[in-house]
C-alpha cells in the first residue's frame, strides 16, 4: 500500500467505518512505518502527541468507539507513524521546511504528499503534477499527493483557493473541505473553507462542478447540487443545508463578438434580457405581462451585470431581484 492508499484508508479508520480486516492493515503498516523510519521519537514525544491527540479526537469520536482498546492502540501507533513520515496535517502541527514565506512539507518518498500553507500577505500560485493551478490565498493550506492515481486527483484544502483544473475526463478532480466534496473534470472555480467559520462555499467562474456532502450516505440520499458559471453555494454545516446563490459580481462567461451587441435602439425588452441572460449564462426572467410591450434604447458597454440591470429596469419602471440563481424582474410597465 503506498502513502496516498493510505491517506483514504486513514480516513475511514477515523471514521469507525472500517471492516475488521481494514483495521489491521492499518495497525501493520502504521508499525512498519515505525520500524523503518529514519526519524527518533523519544518517549516523551510520543506520550506528549498521544495526550493532543486524544484531547482533539474525544470532542469527534462516539465514546463506544474511542474507548475501544483496539482504537486507542491503533490510532496512536497510525498516527505516530503518519509523524515519522511528515504528515503533520492531521495534527496541526507539522514540521515545516520554510521556501522563502511559504511553508512546505514534502515526505521525501515517491509515494508521499505535499502540504503547502500560505503565510505571506497576497496570494501563491501552485503547480500540481497534471499542470492544475492553485491559487492559494493567506493563511490557507493545501495538501495533495505527489503523484495522482490513475483513477482521480484528490486534493485537501483548508481556507480558500481558487483551482484552475486541467481537463482529464479519465481521472475527475475531487477537492475535499471538511464536509462537502468538489467534483470537477476541468474548469476553474473558488473554495473557500476556514476551520473557524461555520459555512463552506464554492463559487464557478468556467464549466461546471458537483457538490456534494462528504458523508457516507448512498448518492441518491445526500445533498448534492450542479454549478454552472456566475453560481455559488454555501454549505451551512450547523443545519446541513446547501444555498444556492449567484456570485456576488457576475462576469460574462460568452464575450460578445461585436461591441454593437450590447448597444440598443428602441429594442424589445425581451430581446435586450435575452442578450444579458446569454452572455452572463444564467436565468433571467420577466415576471410581469405588463413589460412585456417595453422597449429600451442605451449603451450597456463597459457596466457591470447590476449596473446594466439597473439601467435597464429605470427606463421601463421596473426592478429586479435574486431568488437563488435566477434573476426576476417586475414591474408596473412602460405605459404607465
Amino acid at each position: 500500500m503506498n502513502q496516498y492508499d493510505f491517506d483514504l484508508l486513514l480516513q475511514k479508520y477515523l471514521a469507525g467505518e472500517c471492516s475488521p480486516s481494514e483495521q489491521q492493515q492499518i495497525l501493520e503498516w502504521s508499525e512498519n512505518m515505525l520500524q523503518t523510519s529514519r526519524v527518533a521519537v523519544s518517549t516523551f514525544e510520543k506520550e506528549r502527541i498521544r495526550k493532543r491527540i486524544w484531547k482533539r479526537l474525544r470532542s469527534a469520536r462516539k465514546p463506544a468507539v474511542y474507548q475501544t482498546p483496539w482504537f486507542k492502540a491503533g490510532l496512536a501507533a497510525c498516527i505516530l507513524g503518519l509523524l515519522v513520515y511528515g504528515w503533520g496535517v492531521y495534527l496541526g502541527s507539522p514540521v515545516l521546511k520554510k521556501t522563502s514565506e511559504i511553508a512546505t512539507l514534502d515526505s521525501g518518498s515517491s509515494q508521499g504528499t505535499i502540504q503547502v500553507k500560505n503565510t505571506t500577505d497576497g496570494p501563491y500560485k501552485v503547480i500540481l503534477e497534471d499542470g492544475s493551478a492553485v491559487i492559494l490565498k493567506p493563511e490557507s493550506t493545501i495538501h495533495y499527493p505527489k503523484h495522482f492515481s490513475e483513477k482521480a486527483r484528490i486534493v485537501l484544502l483548508s481556507g480558500e483557493a481558487f483551482f484552475d483544473v486541467s481537463k482529464n475526463p479519465k481521472r475527475p478532480f475531487f477537492v475535499y473541505t471538511g464536509e462537502l466534496i468538489t467534483r470537477v473534470l476541468g474548469t476553474s472555480f473558488t473554495v473557500k473553507s476556514f476551520n473557524s467559520a461555520k459555512s463552506v462555499e464554492v463559487s464557478v467562474v468556467t464549466g461546471r462542478v458537483s457538490v456534494y456532502e462528504n458523508t457516507k450516505k448512498t448518492a441518491e440520499k445526500r445533498n448534492g447540487i450542479i454549478l454552472s458559471p456566475n453560481q455559488k453555494i454555501r454549505f451551512d454545516s450547523q443545519v446541513k443545508t446547501l444555498v444556492p446563490e449567484l456570485v456576488e459580481e457576475p462576469v460574462m462567461v460568452y464575450q460578445p463578438q461585436k461591441k454593437e451587441s450590447f448597444i440598443f435602439e428602441e429594442t424589445p425588452l425581451a430581446q435586450v434580457i435575452a442578450r444579458i441572460q446569454q452572455v452572463y449564462g444564467f436565468e433571467i426572467v420577466l415576471e410581469s405581462a405588463a413589460l412585456e410591450p417595453c422597449v429600451f434604447t442605451g449603451d450597456l458597454n463597459e457596466l457591470s451585470l447590476h449596473s446594466k440591470l439597473r439601467m435597464v429596469c429605470k427606463s421601463v419602471n421596473a426592478t429586479y431581484e435574486l431568488r437563488g440563481t435566477t434573476l426576476f424582474i417586475n414591474g408596473d410597465g412602460c405605459n404607465n
